[in-house]
């Protein structure tokens, strides 16, 4: 056992210094993208759930083959039977045994089987399409909760930009107190914007570590403090909406979106449905063979003993013997091979059934079939035209980003200039600190929407990008 202590001890160091490394790593959209999908239980279900439906497919296939049973079933007979000799009831405990190998194969029943496997491989390709659309929901989830994080590092970098700005004003302030130029009261009003710039830095730190926690819980990862992720730059290169018109993104999306395929694909598996049900109206044609034998411990034995075999031809008194053949029973398999080979027999034939009554039930089925045909064919409307009001609003939202986003940008412009000409005042003295300090906020407060709008209009652009199967990429 203590061989075996070094060892642990080098397997448990490598694990740690593994899982440390893996939780200090910098994670890629990508990364996050492919770690949810892999991670997330709901996709997990739905490929689980997908593998019956393929597992269902393959019998479907399979159920045109023949089958071929063996069937061994041995007996005890108690009390009266018919004795195999004499053909008459006997008060005699038997055993009996019968083998039999028989097999079995549909040749015609309304091309049922055909019919059936169309309507499982619709139902597996349909699975298939459902857990991309699981996978692509998770993906612009993820897009979200990702740029959230790299929107709440720049409100940090925001308020540690005010904190130095401030930093630095309060110390030019108290040179002007030093010297009279100014009353004490502006030193202490920056002193106070200070401490709240600091808090709004806290904030907005705490702001990033929920972001980062969203993300993580997203991507369905434990928590962890140093968790971080690449941050790319964000320009307005970047930024552009469009030139298509929302119908046109509509045609492009629904040629390729999954959950459009799904719904084409469960129409589909109905409409075969449907002919698998009418089938049950069609003749049925089946060929069927059996090979069977049986022994029974009561079976006739035949014996040889001395008796007389004839008589001589000058005097009739007189006896020939010799040994005579008798049937007899002896309550025991002793003769169990001959029993085999007298009683194996081989049976061929066709078995044709035409249903003429069958309580309804063909049309029952078909007016189900028929009915669950029409119900996926509403789904499918549903489908398009939800995927149509999604594409529209997010083409309006996109195009209202952008409007903000021109918008904010344009204030900020105009409110740096007036920060920046009050802000020269204030530092020979021109101005009080309360005019600095109330104009110092309104550009902070644009910086911030500014930087709200941007992430917002990157996402909208992302998701219309999403509608024209581009892929989501930083």
């Amino acid at each position: 056992m203590k061989k075996l202590t070094p060892l642990i001890v080098t397997v448990s160091l490598l694990a740690l210094y593994l899982e440390s490394n893996a939780q200090s790593k910098v994670w890629s959209l990508k990364a996050c993208v492919d770690t949810a999908i892999r991670r997330n239980i709901t996709v997990k279900q739905g490929q689980l759930s997908n593998q019956i439906s393929e597992i269902n497919f393959k019998q479907s296939k399979d159920n045109q083959y023949p089958n071929l049973n063996i069937t061994d079933a041995p007996g005890f007979n108690f009390g009266k039977s018919v004795s195999p000799i004499t053909g008459n009831y006997v008060d005699q405990n038997a055993t009996t045994n019968n083998l039999a190998i028989t097999s079995n194969v549909t040749i015609y029943q309304g091309l049922q089987y055909q019919n059936t496997i169309r309507q499982y491989q619709y139902l597996f390709d349909a699975g298939v399409q459902g857990i991309e659309k699981m996978k692509n929901d998770l993906t612009l989830n993820i897009l979200a909760d990702y740029l959230q994080v790299i929107a709440s590092y720049e409100q940090v970098d925001i308020a540690v930009s005010q904190i130095a700005s401030d930093t630095a004003q309060l110390s030019e302030t108290k040179k002007w107190v030093e010297f009279g130029k100014i009353p004490i009261l502006n030193q202490l009003q920056i002193e106070s914007q200070l401490a709240a710039d600091k808090f709004t830095k806290v904030n907005a730190e705490t702001q990033l570590e929920l972001a980062k926690v969203n993300l993580m819980q997203a991507m369905n990862i434990s928590v962890i403090n140093n968790f971080d992720i690449e941050r790319p730059e964000v320009n307005d290169n970047m930024l552009a909406v469009t030139a298509l018109a929302s119908t046109d993104i509509y045609k492009i999306a629904e040629g390729f979106l999954p959950e459009i395929k799904n719904a084409m694909l469960n129409v589909s598996a109905s409409e075969a449905a449907i002919k698998v049900a009418q089938s049950l109206y069609m003749p049925k044609l089946t060929l069927s063979g059996s090979i069977k034998t049986s022994g029974s411990s009561l079976a006739y034995q035949e014996a040889y003993a001395p008796g007389t075999i004839g008589y001589l031809q000058s005097n009739p008194a007189d006896q020939v013997i010799g040994l005579t053949a008798s049937g007899s029973s002896s309550n025991n398999f002793s003769n169990l091979s001959s029993q085999t080979d007298n009683n194996f027999n081989q049976v061929i034939g066709f078995n044709l059934t035409i249903p003429v009554f069958n309580s309804f039930q063909a049309k029952n089925t078909t007016a189900i079939a028929k009915i669950n045909n029409q119900i996926a064919q509403l789904n499918q409307d549903a489908v398009s035209i939800a995927l149509r009001q999604s594409i529209e609003q997010a083409y309006t939202q996109l195009l209202a980003a952008a409007a903000q986003y021109n918008a904010a940008k344009e204030a900020l412009s105009t409110e740096a200039l007036t920060y920046q000409n009050i802000e020269k005042k204030f530092d020979i003295g021109m101005s009080s600190a309360t005019d600095f300090l109330v104009e110092k906020a309104n550009y902070l407060k644009v910086e911030q929407t500014v930087v709200q709008t941007k992430y917002n209009y990157l996402f909208k652009m992302k998701l219309i990008d999403f509608y024209l199967g581009k892929p989501i990429t930083m």
